[in-house]
């Protein structure tokens, strides 16, 4: 008759391989490097030397990081200093934070964190905006007048700095001062950084169409690191950034750093897919470029003059062929309809015509128009 004993064991064995498919299907499926990395923290004097750990998924895209913090900054060496693991998402984003078992955080005079605390501090190091974001540790920190009997106790400094309560755990200030700066601070850049680093040629693809624009600016900055300009790429980033303006200036950062014939051609895409600003954008950044920009490039842009919407849009591009296409027939033959537009956009034509050279029957339009308007230029 089989012993109880075997019986439990013959049980056991099946869970044994469950257990081990298990954490072979997660090492299969996640793969973590770890970075040497020198991060910056506003109450320290030096930057740290620290590791920071990026998990990947079985594609290998980042999906996670971590690393390990002091709780506190200690200015007098009197606090309770607690290793804290912090973890962002893939782009920098503070996510959560874990202490080790059997650890707690502490209030000034050795008060212990309440649970509520604990929810707080999280929801603190979530806001990007909190107050600590432009507060000096000066600010927040000053010595305890007297030491208890037992020696140097396990206490912050008391806070000289008065927040609202949903800003702080009371208390804790320096605490929270310190987790803040440690999860939203210069860590968040060297995690887009790493993100980029350890993107594929796909995934940037995606990125860039990613509805979150720091995706998008992430895969700018590898693309343009790379100097990767081939044509799907800056055509998507061109359909992109039609028709959202708050991406012209990640995208003309990653435009003008392309050869001229790729960035010429860029900008004309913009200028003639997108709205307003995009049109303003790419005709500011054409007026400011050191790219030898031929006459018929410029003639041909000349030819939107009549389609544009606004008197803004008019002037630009006037300034720009007044700059870098003066005296040409073909604008000046673009600009003379707009003599019959809205009277703003008028006189900013006739000003720009009397500084050409004009044939005869222009001669004569602007003429004509002074004659009519001359109270009101």
């Amino acid at each position: 008759m089989i012993s109880q004993t075997k019986i439990a064991f013959l049980w056991l064995i099946p869970l044994i391989f469950i257990f081990n498919g298990i954490v072979s299907q997660r090492q299969s499926e996640f793969n973590e490097i770890k970075h040497t990395v020198l991060i910056k923290h506003p109450g320290e004097k030096y930057a740290v030397k620290t590791t920071l750990t990026e998990v990947q998924n079985e594609e290998g895209l980042p999906i996670e990081y971590y690393m390990d913090v002091k709780s506190v900054i200690c200015l007098a060496e009197v606090c309770k200093v607690i290793p804290v693991t912090l973890y962002w998402n893939n782009i920098g984003g503070y996510q959560n934070y874990r202490l080790q078992k059997g650890t707690t955080l502490e209030k000034y005079e050795a008060d212990l964190f309440e649970p509520n605390d604990y929810k707080k501090l999280h929801s603190i190091l979530e806001n990007q905006n909190s107050p600590f974001k432009d507060i000096f540790i000066e600010d927040i920190w000053t010595v305890p007048s007297t030491i208890g009997d037992q020696g140097i106790d396990a206490v912050s400094g008391a806070t000289i700095l008065q927040l609202d309560d949903k800003d702080t755990v009371p208390g804790a200030a320096l605490t929270c001062y310190t987790l803040w700066h440690w999860a939203n601070g210069n860590i968040v850049s060297v995690i887009k950084k790493k993100t980029g680093e350890s993107t594929s040629i796909e995934q940037l693809k995606m990125f860039i169409s990613n509805k979150n624009e720091v995706y998008f600016d992430i895969a700018l900055s590898v693309l343009k690191e790379k100097n990767n300009y081939y044509k799907p790429f800056v055509e998507a980033i061109i359909q992109r950034a039609a028709n959202e303006d708050n991406l012209l200036r990640e995208t003309f950062d990653y435009l003008e750093n392309a050869t001229p014939d790729i960035y010429l051609q860029a900008i004309l895409d913009l200028f003639l897919q997108g709205a307003k600003k995009q049109k303003l954008a790419a005709v500011r950044s054409l007026n400011n470029s050191e790219v030898n920009i031929s006459k018929t490039y410029l003639d041909s842009l000349s030819k939107e003059l009549n389609r544009l919407k606004s008197f803004q849009e008019v002037t630009a591009l006037l300034e720009l062929m007044q700059n870098k296409n003066p005296n040409s027939s073909v604008v000046n033959q673009n600009v003379v309809p707009l003599l019959d537009s809205n009277f703003l956009i008028a006189r900013r034509a006739y000003w720009f015509l009397t500084n050409q050279k004009l044939d005869n029957s222009q001669k004569e339009r602007i003429s004509n128009f002074y004659k009519i308007h001359k109270q009101k230029l």
